[in-house]
């Protein structure tokens, strides 16, 4: 299995993502959960979908890449 890559930038709250080995799944930080992953890896709440109904999802941040703004 490859390596994840790290990211250039640390994921922050408010920040777009793309949601690695998800088939293309984007969206938005809306909470970091803190240390609570397997060797005490950050955990964050993404919401991914848009009102009325979203969906959160939890991620480590090894799984998130930022996506930058043009």
């Amino acid at each position: 299995m490859p390596t994840p890559k790290k990211s250039a930038k640390n994921p922050v709250l408010g920040d777009r993502v793309k949601i690695r080995y998800s088939a293309g799944m984007k969206g938005r930080i809306v909470e970091l959960r803190g240390p609570l992953g397997p060797g005490g890896a950050q955990i964050y709440r993404v919401r991914v979908g848009r009102k009325p109904n979203p969906a959160y999802v939890e991620v480590r941040e090894d799984q998130l890449e930022v996506l930058t703004t043009t």
